[in-house]
């Protein structure tokens, strides 16, 4: 049985999204890589829906501390110790004066692994979605592009259109619009992609205060997961060239 079986029923993309964002990144890469195979689109999907820490922490003050009220303070502790000093303030500011008097001496304690970190993170992960589902945190409000439509199994299936997620074609046609290029130009499609990013990333729209700026910076996002997803595919590929063809020249030998 492939392994998106079981997760194309009503419910099982959160399943599967709620997977990827608590494992490691081996895994998550190899999970991801494995899902690509059997349908691009819904890898293309738990890609732009995936949460991370850092669009977490650009979220409104309000909407986190839905987060770190709903956390131990232990986890938002060990959170707190592997973020930047801003960042920490953040996190911090969004508190009650009790819990933040708790998490601040346990962050002078506390000195954290990189697992006692990852665990922590995979925790944020998990209230996120959790409140989410019950209605507590709406990311319909707080950051529509991760917003995960109800059918979205359906949406996947039917090839119906999804909030965050490019087909294919689209993809490309807009990132080689964002570069100047053209899809006759000699530069690979990698490149293309490099450059789209970057051209996104210094215009002057992504860098306004208005809500154009967030519409750039989600689809900065996205492309970019996209872009680390085609590089490592890219890599694989390499690697199958370069085997096949050392196996041709042990065939030629022998002939």
């Amino acid at each position: 049985m492939a392994m998106l079986d079981r997760y194309k029923k009503t419910g099982g993309f959160n399943q599967l999204l709620t997977l990827l964002e608590t494992c490691g990144p081996q895994k998550q890469q190899k999970f991801l890589e494995i899902i690509r195979q059997e349908d691009p689109r819904w890898a293309d999907a738990l890609v732009a829906k995936m949460i991370d820490l850092k669009r977490v922490l650009a979220w409104s003050e309000s909407a986190i501390s839905e987060i770190t009220g709903a956390m131990l303070d232990i986890n938002i502790a060990m959170i707190i110790s592997s973020v930047s000093d801003e960042e920490g303030a953040r996190l911090l500011g969004t508190l009650p004066h009790v819990k933040r008097r708790k998490v601040s001496d346990l962050i002078e304690k506390q000195k954290p692994t990189p697992g006692d970190v990852a665990t922590s993170i995979n925790k944020l992960h998990e209230t996120v979605r959790r409140l989410s589902q019950e209605g507590v945190l709406r990311l319909d409000k707080v950051d529509p592009m991760l917003f995960v439509d109800e059918d979205i199994e359906d949406r996947l299936k039917q090839g119906k259109a999804i909030v965050g997620v490019l087909s294919a074609s689209d993809s490309l046609a807009k990132m080689v619009a964002a570069s100047g290029t053209s899809q006759t130009d000699s530069d690979s499609p990698h490149l293309q992609i490099v450059t789209a990013i970057t051209h996104i990333d210094q215009s002057p729209q992504s860098r306004s205060d208005g809500k154009d700026s967030s519409v750039f910076e989600q689809e900065n996002i996205l492309l970019k997961k996209r872009m680390q997803l085609l590089q490592n595919e890219n890599q694989v590929v390499r690697q199958e060239l370069a085997n096949a063809l050392a196996r041709l020249e042990q065939i030629k030998k022998l002939a």
